[in-house]
């Protein structure tokens, strides 16, 4: 969700800096934004709602500078709700990812006290109460950040701030669940939510933990304890992402660049990722029980991974959503193994069961995208989707990557690790072609058929039914044509009466025990005036359309998520969306 992002250096073109750290965070979502810099002890502020786009702020050069993208949580999207918020006396600035659970309780005094309130959000009673702990605090190269962790620890609920004082030109920030990442550069030091934003400038970073606190000034970057205001030690991590890797090297958008990415990438772990496939199946046979969480297309990911371990290994995993994993809690305890899914490391429902699973004795592996990420260090093992930064809110390849490793740790269960590398590096091979041959055209012209129709359908039996769930988030996501998955033996169970002449019904019918059963619920939908879309290794006289794919057993699940891909991409261009930036959607979803 929101974007974070902080300079103060030697530089005089902070606001410069801050404009393009907030380009780099674009994808996490937002609705507004705003900059502030320093000039002569004062804040100058510049806030606007809608995206960036090609804005150019009217600051003046300094060498401090904040900056935000909000999405709105607290307060409507007005200029006014936007941050960066201002104290009284115009001398902080303060920016805000997170939800303060007691802002009305810590308003009410400050109001008796004289602050003047602008806005109608909770992260400005953060900058007036740092405002009055500043006042109390003895003056000195550490007043900022004494008096930022002072405010800190009467905030409930989980939050990442950053404050900037222009008169003593310090930068202090606190956290607590949602991320924050400081910058080692020659040129000054940085703050960010996401490190991506930060390698334009270094690569040396330091992960915030929870309950930690940074002072930032032109030479120095010093971190401490939240909550007992010692000092401490920052670990100081190289990262291994490239700057390259974050921009879009001549694809029209994100969601395309990554939509490619996917063949190399799946190569890749095919080279790569079994000895992490080894380590996961170790920890699924020591384990009294295994459950899978994730949400969204982590989730249907986790969905998969239950029948690919039930019918390649035998093994039998409890899957849930994480948001209500905690309802399962009762069943976890000392002996079992929690596998959480996540792209960012950062999902709050994610991170909050598997800190309560670990409370109750399981252990925890992860799947996870993003290096020094808040599941990454929660896990006793860490298994990197390696698939490098993924900026389209919608995800593609982190899903792709999740099955693949899925698929390498339940050969591996079954003493048949090389056939899933060669089934990974093959699924890579055909997603190659699907993106280079006529296929391509064809899943454009489907999409030009059916980008009027407010409704889709998408069924799925067995291993199938979640990427059939897949496909439909994918489609509704990014085009906002309403689109739901099933299983296919679900259809006479209500689905069917939603069915009308000429409704779009996508069919994902593998050469596998669920072909014929998912064809005569087709031919069912079909009777009632549907239009069927195949994909299938085999076609079928009852589709209109029919996008093959190879048969790769297990694998073909792997293949039957490109297509959703592209038909939900190429609709959200006929509707005229932004495919790298839904609206509503956050790639990272850090508050609940």
């Amino acid at each position: 969700m929101c974007g974070i992002f902080g300079y103060v250096g030697r530089d005089e073109n902070a606001a410069d800096l801050v404009m393009r750290g907030l380009k780099k965070l674009e994808y996490r979502g937002y609705d507004s934004w705003g900059v502030a810099v320093g000039h002569r002890s004062r804040v100058v502020l510049e806030r606007r709602i809608g995206k960036i786009g090609d804005a150019a702020p009217d600051l003046p050069p300094s060498a401090i500078g904040i900056g935000h993208t909000r999405w709105a949580t607290h307060g409507g999207v007005t200029e006014d709700n936007a941050h960066p918020h201002l104290d009284c006396a115009g001398r902080l600035a303060l920016i805000h990812n997170g939800i303060v659970s007691n802002y009305r309780e810590l308003r009410e005094p400050l109001l008796r006290a004289g602050h003047r309130f602008r806005s109608e959000t909770d992260t400005e009673v953060v900058a007036h109460l740092i405002e009055d702990c500043l006042a109390a605090t003895p003056v000195g190269p550490q007043q900022l950040v004494r008096a930022t962790m002072s405010a800190f620890r009467r905030l409930h609920g989980l939050n990442a701030i950053a404050v900037a004082d222009v008169a003593t030109g310090h930068i202090a920030a606190a956290k607590s669940g949602s991320p924050l990442v400081l910058g080692w550069s020659e040129r000054g030091h940085l703050l960010a939510s996401d490190f991506s934003a930060l390698l334009e400038h270094t690569r040396r970073v330091t992960f915030v933990q929870d309950g930690q606190a940074a002072l930032l000034s032109r030479d120095d970057c010093r971190v401490f304890d939240a909550h007992t205001g010692d000092e401490v030690t920052p670990a100081v991590t190289e990262v291994e992402w490239e700057v390259a890797a974050t921009e879009l090297s001549g694809y029209p958008d994100y969601m395309t660049k990554e939509i490619h990415e996917q063949p190399a990438m799946l190569r890749r772990l095919a080279e790569t990722g079994g000895e992490h496939a080894h380590r996961l199946a170790v920890m699924i046979r020591e384990a009294a029980d295994v459950f899978i969480i994730g949400c969204g297309s982590a989730g249907h990911a986790g969905l998969a991974a239950q029948y690919l371990l039930a019918r390649v290994a035998g093994r039998r995993v409890t899957v849930a959503s994480a948001s209500e994993f905690p309802y399962l809690m009762d069943f976890v305890g000392a002996g079992a193994l929690v596998i959480a899914l996540s792209q960012s490391g950062e999902t709050i429902d994610v991170i909050d069961a598997v800190r309560a699973a670990r409370r109750r004795g399981a252990r925890i592996a992860a799947l996870v995208n993003v290096e020094g990420s808040t599941l990454w260090r929660l896990a006793d093992l860490t298994v990197p989707l390696s698939a490098g930064p993924e900026r389209c809110v919608l995800a593609t390849k982190s899903f792709t990557a999740k099955l693949a490793l899925v698929l390498l740790t339940a050969y591996e269960l079954a003493g048949r690790a090389p056939e899933a590398i060669d089934l990974v590096a093959r699924a890579g091979d055909e997603i190659e072609r699907l993106l280079a041959d006529d296929r391509r055209d064809l899943i454009r012209q489907i999409a030009d058929a059916i980008h009027t129709r407010e409704h889709l359908f998408v069924i799925g039996r067995g291993p199938s039914y979640p990427l059939a769930l897949e496909a439909a988030l994918k489609v509704k996501e990014v085009s906002y044509i309403h689109a739901e998955g099933f299983a296919g033996g679900d259809l006479k169970h209500g689905v069917i009466a939603l069915v009308e002449r000429g409704t779009p019904c996508l069919v994902l019918a593998p050469s596998d025990e669920t072909y014929d059963d998912i064809m005569a619920g087709a031919m069912q939908v079909k009777a009632r005036g549907a239009m069927l879309i195949g994909v299938s290794p085999t076609p079928h006289e009852a589709f209109d359309y029919h996008v093959p794919v190879a048969d790769l057993g297990a694998a073909t699940a792997i293949l039957n998520a490109p297509p959703a891909q592209l038909l939900g991409y190429y609709l959200a261009l006929l509707r005229g969306h932004d495919p790298d930036k839904p609206r509503n959607l956050a790639k990272s979803v850090t508050v609940k």
